[in-house]
């Protein structure tokens, strides 16, 4: 999975950022905000409800400890609010209780990782002020053209036993900035080889833990050669273990700057298996692209993370089909484009985050970035490099990549061809076979005249 770290306002605020300090005692956590300014609520920019039961997670993790404050969840967004309708007191004392539960297309809140070891991530302890409670019920998902108030969040950690380090700069704690990381405390002792930084959890069964260590740096040399240098790339992998309670296989996870998280769960991985080495081969290679597509390149809004998730799948596959001689890569494009035509009769593409159909991000994404490749002349790597060559500013929009797409292949409307696939509801596959035909992309078409890539 690759998400935006934080919303990008357009009313960021001068002054003072909202302070917060998390530090641990025993097996309790307390976040203590300081708010740099008076107002009756604070909306967490991060909101996502946890995957199972669809219902905001915070609420039964964490208790307010200061009074006049209660957690609420409003609209899209939980929050902290005055009581009785007065301001939010500016000091205000939460215990955290740490959740290690999926949540909807956002990063864990919470890692085990040994006995005693959690990271939290910083991203979730994020504030942004508004004038009213009410204003809360009105606010989109995207919050980039939006009138909130938005001075920045630093987030730090503090562990009395001194052995707190910051993912991604395992070499001593430094204060964070909300940009996305997460803090550790009482963690196993990294371990550094072949450029690369590895936090496993002692239960992580030791097969897959020495495969981890040897496949992801063969990932990032192949990126690296297909796609140039990541800017001072050294990379922390976090893997963490949730056990064997359960039959099967369970992974997830997601990147963050110079830091890719992985948790797994399913009697499966308890011993050597193909389909669990394969698993987690695609899911390091996908996460992995992200600091080509993701960091090196952002998208320019939140309806445009499929350029990035999609883009990242396709440069998964592609380095899965390339390692794995019996990696199905057409079944893998197949199942992208099956999930994408049943997304689009549903919606528009562009609106699949405010549907909360983020799936269709990474299945149209991937199908749109086979477009690209061909186009390319069969060499997503050499899409991507242009993609990010051209944007000196590290954002592309969907129209800056519907015109590389047309200069990719002039004279075949692809652009004019892709366009309405993202922007409007697909309520039959004609678009879809009408883009790969142009595409040169092969196919038949099945009784229900869906596509059948061959």
């Amino acid at each position: 999975m690759s998400l935006a770290l934080a919303a990008a306002l357009a009313a960021t605020l001068a002054g003072p950022p909202v302070d917060v300090r998390v530090s641990r005692t025993g097996e309790t956590f307390v976040a203590e905000f300081k708010l740099p300014r008076s107002a009756p609520a604070w909306g967490f920019f991060r909101s996502a409800p946890a995957r199972v039961g669809g219902q905001p997670w915070r609420p039964a993790s964490w208790t307010v400890l200061t009074p006049g404050v209660q957690l609420v969840h409003r609209g899209r967004y939980d929050a902290l609010v005055g009581t009785a309708g007065g301001p939010v007191p500016r000091t205000v004392r939460v215990r955290v209780t740490p959740f290690t539960g999926d949540l909807v297309s956002d990063y864990v809140p919470a890692l085990r990782l040994g006995a005693r070891g959690i990271a939290l991530f910083d991203g979730h302890f994020a504030l942004f002020s508004v004038s009213s409670p009410s204003g809360l019920d009105r606010l989109p998902v995207d919050l980039a053209d939006t009138a909130v108030g938005d001075s920045g969040t630093r987030v730090r950690f503090a562990s009395p036993s001194g052995s707190l380090r910051l993912a991604g700069d395992v070499t001593g704690y430094q204060a964070g900035d909300s940009a996305g990381t997460y803090g550790l405390f009482d963690v196993p002792a990294a371990i550094e080889q072949d450029g690369m930084t590895t936090v496993v959890d002692a239960g992580l069964p030791a097969w897959l833990a020495a495969d981890i260590r040897t496949f992801t740096p063969r990932v990032l040399a192949r990126y690296r050669r297909q796609l140039g240098a990541a800017d001072g790339l050294r990379p922390t992998v976090l893997a963490s273990w949730a056990g064997a309670e359960r039959p099967g296989i369970s992974l997830n996870g997601g990147v963050l700057k110079g830091l890719v998280l992985m948790r797994m769960s399913g009697r499966q991985v308890l011993t050597s298996d193909r389909q669990v080495r394969s698993a987690a081969h695609r899911f390091i290679a996908h996460e992995s692209a992200h600091f080509w597509l993701g960091q090196a390149l952002e998208y320019d809004r939140t309806a445009d993370s499929w350029i990035m998730e999609g883009g990242a799948d396709l440069l998964a596959i592609r380095t899965l089909a390339a390692e794995e001689p019996e990696f199905d890569a057409r079944a893998a494009l197949q199942r992208s484009l099956d999930g994408c035509l049943a997304a689009t009769r549903r919606g528009a593409l562009a609106g699949a985050g405010e549907r909360g159909a983020t799936q269709a991000w990474y299945d149209c994404g991937a199908v749109l970035s086979l477009a690209a490749e061909r186009a390319a002349g069969g060499d997503f790597g050499a899409f991507v490099g242009r993609m990010i060559a051209v944007n000196p500013d590290n954002k592309i929009s969907a129209d800056e990549w519907l015109l590389l797409i047309d200069r990719a292949a002039p004279g075949r409307g692809l652009a004019r061809l892709a366009r309405p696939l993202i922007e409007r509801p697909q309520p039959d596959p004609t678009g879809w076979t009408a883009l790969l035909t142009a595409a040169n992309i092969r196919f038949r078409l099945r009784p229900d005249r869906t596509p059948e890539l061959l």
